[in-house]
């Protein structure tokens, strides 16, 4: 597991951001599962697969073999101590062309096991999409199996799967008002990129945040802010984050800007120095190289 899924894994986890998950991306923003409602569900399911065995072992008797899938994080919505709901949160930071076959396979096992159970609850995965690109891949078993389903009888016949892909880099604005919880700052700062505006909202998790937006965007200035922040926090100090995102930005803006006047400068000097070679004007290219006003009065003179 990479950094960008086990950062992502490490925020999610908390039952408030998860309820918050839940609650923007499925319920448009109200407030229906309430992290006080949810517990720890299994990340693990087992199943045999009898596919190697078969092709090794062609016309013999095949033992199976046992295997495991993970998923990232997974809770339980319960209600007067029983289980309402299964809620599956995926993370994906590139394309995966198979993944309807994981979630298949994973809802499959979790329904498997309450054949035998008491309680019975629906089992809803969300994929949380973590790339710059759009998603391309296929979003449903059908369209996995077209190949196969060519055939409009037989399509009826096989039970669709669809996969919710949530491009969580790339969230519309008013998806983004929906969250409540740590995770809107990470949204709109991705989604925001150098016009990000700090709001004035508190960060509880702030380590966490920090490491995950790291992870997706790679900008060095990150690890330098955490290690203030944890500086800041072993000495009981309270942790402003809207002030720590915005000296950051204002300072890359203006080494941006540094930068920016620096070339046009250059490009300014180097278009001077041709004219005056083109029209043999040596003396003046002496000049202005030793004498800073002349050479702006040239400038002027050539409306550069």
């Amino acid at each position: 597991m990479g950094q960008k899924d086990l950062t992502a894994k490490d925020l999610e986890s908390r039952p408030e951001v998860f309820a918050d998950i839940i609650n923007a991306l499925i319920y448009e923003g109200e407030q229906v599962v309430l992290p006080e409602q949810l517990q720890p569900a299994p990340t693990e399911t087992l199943y045999e697969n009898m596919a190697e065995e078969l092709n090794e072992k062609l016309g013999e008797e095949a033992c199976s073999r046992l295997r495991n899938q993970y998923n990232d994080v997974s809770k339980y919505e319960t209600e007067d101590q029983r289980i309402k709901i299964q809620y599956v949160l995926e993370n994906e930071s590139g394309e995966n062309y198979r993944l309807i076959l994981r979630k298949a396979g994973y809802e499959g096992a979790v329904y498997r096991s309450e054949y035998e159970e008491k309680q019975i609850y629906p089992v809803v995965i969300l994929v949380l999409y973590w790339g710059d690109k759009e998603w391309k891949s296929y979003l449903d078993l059908h369209e996995f199996f077209k190949d196969n389903l060519k055939d409009a009888i037989l399509r009826k016949y096989v039970d669709n799967i669809k996969l919710h892909i949530f491009p969580m880099a790339r969230l519309p604005g008013e998806v983004r008002q929906r969250f409540k919880s740590d995770m809107r700052i990470v949204v709109d700062y991705l989604a925001e990129g150098e016009s990000y505006k700090p709001t004035g909202q508190v960060i509880k998790h702030i380590e966490s945040v920090i490491r995950l937006l790291y992870a997706l965007t790679g900008e060095k200035e990150l690890p330098v802010i955490l290690a203030d922040i944890q500086g800041k926090q072993r000495k009981g100090e309270e942790i402003a984050m809207a002030g720590y995102f915005t000296t950051y930005y204002t300072a890359k803006c203006t080494q941006e800007g540094i930068q920016q006047g620096i070339q046009q400068g250059m490009e300014r000097i180097s278009n001077l120095m041709r004219i005056l070679l083109d029209s043999g004007r040596n003396e003046d290219i002496r000049r202005s190289v030793e004498d800073e006003e002349y050479r702006e009065k040239l400038l002027r003179e050539f409306n550069l």
